[in-house]
């Protein structure tokens, strides 16, 4: 497929326990009648590609009049719905070769209230996080050491005998790279539902898919500049 990715696997246990109640109820749903069975033994793995460079580049960018170009700015949108549509096809062959239930990775699709979402999948970053790909960012998205947060998941629950990651403590120290491109970071502390004012914003932009990404860029560079991670 020539994608970059990371693949890790977390306890079931653990990422249930983790889950907003919502998604705690759809994981059940999802598990059947082996959930019980699965908070005991279970796993779940979890799958990240990578956006290349050059769609990272073509997010937020500007035309020589300063207004937003959202011909190159789409060109994120259409691969946050490729990326997708690969995970899905990677998680069905990895279930269809070794079992287990595949969890779709999270769209774009758009909902009257913020609320309404958040039943209709499980957080991957949470899977993310406990199967050790990375650690929570400032922008509530998962940072990874090479790839920054510039990964899509998906995720397969399991009941193969597999060994766990273990989470990694939170390595963003002073930097501000993605709260100082949002307006809604900026105030996140203060909003009674953060999410829901960045819905709203996303939304603004009318691009081909709910989708922006201006933390994810700013992420990206500063960790790559910075850092030097291996981000191609």
């Amino acid at each position: 497929m020539g994608r970059e990715g990371v693949i890790g696997v977390a306890k079931f246990q653990h990422v249930c326990e983790n889950l907003m109640s919502e998604q705690q109820a759809r994981l059940k749903q999802t598990s059947g009648e082996q959930f019980s069975s699965l908070l005991e033994n279970g796993s779940i793995i979890c799958i990240g590609m990578a956006y290349p460079e050059s769609v990272i580049d073509a997010i937020d960018t500007k035309l020589a009049n300063g207004t937003v170009d959202k011909n190159t700015w789409n060109i994120y949108a259409r691969e946050y719905d490729a990326l997708n549509k690969a995970l899905n096809a990677t998680a069905e062959e990895i279930v269809q070769r070794f079992g287990g239930v595949a969890i779709p990775p999270v769209t774009g699709t758009r909902v009257e209230k913020i609320e309404d979402y958040y039943g209709k999948t499980i957080s991957h970053r949470v899977v993310a996080e406990h199967a050790g790909l990375g650690w929570r960012g400032k922008n509530e998205l998962l940072v990874n050491p090479q790839f920054s947060c510039a990964l899509r998941f998906a995720s397969i629950v399991t009941s193969l005998p597999l060994p766990h990651g273990k989470k990694i403590d939170t390595s963003c120290g002073d930097c501000t790279a993605c709260i100082d491109v949002c307006a809604i970071l900026k105030v996140k502390s203060k909003l009674p539902n953060y999410r829901a004012n960045c819905m709203q914003q996303i939304t603004k932009l009318g691009l081909e898919k709910d989708v922006c990404g201006r933390c994810i860029k700013a992420c990206y560079r500063q960790s790559k500049h910075a850092h030097q991670f291996r981000l191609r």
